[in-house]
């Protein structure tokens, strides 16, 4: 059996776009996909930024 973690404390902290939160990855693909775990606290920001089409 394999445990995973995804809580914040292992997580990356992500500043671009002005943006204040914590990023555990869950999945990359070969492919422009990620999924990942955000942990937001209360003054937490996700900043605005363009999708990138493919």
């Amino acid at each position: 059996m394999e445990f995973y973690r995804f809580d914040k404390e292992v997580g990356k902290n992500i500043s671009h776009f002005n943006s204040n939160f914590i990023m555990s990855r869950i999945v990359k693909t070969e492919k422009p996909t990620q999924i990942g775990c955000m942990h937001l606290e209360a003054n937490g920001i996700v900043g605005f930024h363009q999708e990138n089409m493919y």
